[in-house]
């Protein structure tokens, strides 16, 4: 009677645990087989938006410098993102009592179609590669009144963080514009 218990009890168990995991087998395979494929979220120190606003002080910003990288990029079958940094320095200027300060960051991204050199903008002519996709990022300036700015310089830095996806199997060219500034990356997507 002991013995019966006890097997009645196992069984139980048994189908108890198969039950579960077909009810939960997505999330057992997705934590178990795709942990960690896909990059973290990515941290900004300035806000990003994709829409046009009240631009007004842009005039008297300059770009010192702009650089981009990979930060993490594990592309394979079951993944096809990639996380980048950008990092902008530069100053910015306006009349007395205005203080200017970066409020957002612009990013715009369009992929490119025409491969004509004469007509295409993008077109590297030392190396004869085309860019596939343009990222335009462009800081955005606005001002708040301050009685003590009297219209010296603002320096500014900051760095961003993105996530791009992959477009296609192979390499992926890719273009980064900030002002005049131009960084070139390739990301490869392997099987």
């Amino acid at each position: 009677m002991k013995k019966r218990k006890i097997i009645i009890g196992i069984l139980i168990t048994f189908l108890t645990i198969i039950v579960l995991t077909f009810i939960f087998r997505e999330r057992l395979i997705t934590s178990i087989v795709f942990k960690n494929i896909s990059p973290r979220e990515p941290r900004n120190q300035i806000e990003v938006t994709n829409s046009i606003g009240w631009w007004a002080h842009q005039q008297n910003m300059k770009i010192d410098s702009f650089s981009v990288e990979v930060i993490e990029s594990k592309l394979n079958l079951f993944n096809s993102i990639s996380l980048i940094k950008y990092t902008i320095k530069g100053e910015l200027k306006e009349n007395d009592n205005w203080k200017p300060y970066i409020r957002k960051v612009h990013l715009s991204e369009r992929f490119i179609r025409k491969y004509n050199r004469e007509l295409h903008p993008y077109l590297d002519t030392d190396t004869a590669k085309i860019p596939e996709a343009v990222y335009e990022i462009t800081p955005i300036v606005d001002v708040k009144k301050d009685n003590n700015y009297k219209g010296e310089s603002v320096k500014f830095e900051f760095t961003n963080e993105l996530k791009i996806e992959s477009f296609h199997w192979g390499n992926n060219w890719l273009r980064f514009q900030c002002d005049n500034f131009k960084k070139d990356l390739t990301i490869k997507q392997r099987k």
